[in-house]
């Protein structure tokens, strides 16, 4: 396995603190004694504190699309892509947490640029659930009849489980992801009362 760089071992660092204490209580000292770096020198690697937290936005950005894109351009119908992609999702945040809880965490403490940029790395993310859920709606899979409404919905709640998802309780996150994918399908209209579906969602 190759050698965190000195760049990386900061990003992470920086992740984790990001995480446990929240951009604004983060000192750039915490961020070096948690790298093992010197104050000064943590400089030669970034510009601003704000630098760092969008380079980890962007690489939780890059984890996201590269477990759901691969979802997306399967040749299956839309609620068995919109099934793969809920479990991909949270897998990316089970594997990633800290990274994960600052890329959903649009602190009001950022400068407008840097929030700005946040916000349109997410989008360019969302923009792969938009198109699966026009492709279910275009195909009548989906019962929905506000496609903007219902990625919030089912991203929102996705999102949430960062806040209460703990590895060691009492589900893993396959169970959580399965319970998760038949709410969202049965909310969409897929699933009926009974639990039939005409569709493969497995």
């Amino acid at each position: 396995m190759a050698r965190k760089s000195r760049k990386d071992a900061i990003i992470e660092a920086a992740a984790q603190l990001f995480a446990a204490k929240g951009f604004r209580a983060t000192t750039v000292r915490d961020i070096a004694d948690e790298a093992g770096v010197l104050s000064g020198s943590l400089y030669a690697h970034i510009e601003t504190k704000e630098d760092l937290y969008l380079e980890i936005v962007r690489r939780a950005a890059e984890d996201f699309a590269g477990a759901v894109g691969p979802v997306v351009d399967t040749d299956v119908a839309p609620d068995a892509k919109l099934a793969g992609m809920i479990r991909a999702h949270l897998s990316v945040i089970d594997q990633s947490r800290a990274w994960a809880r600052v890329y959903l965490d649009d602190d009001n403490q950022l400068s407008q640029s840097t929030r700005q940029e946040a916000r349109r790395l997410r989008r360019e993310y969302e923009r792969l659930w938009d198109q699966v859920l026009q492709e279910g709606m275009e195909s009548e899979v989906f019962q929905v009849a506000d496609e903007p409404m219902a990625r919030l919905f089912i991203l929102s709640a996705l999102n949430g489980v960062i806040r209460w998802y703990r590895p060691e309780g009492r589900l893993s996150v396959d169970t959580v992801a399965d319970r998760y994918v038949e709410l969202v399908l049965r909310v969409l209209g897929v699933i009926d009362r009974t639990g039939a579906s005409t569709h493969n969602v497995s």
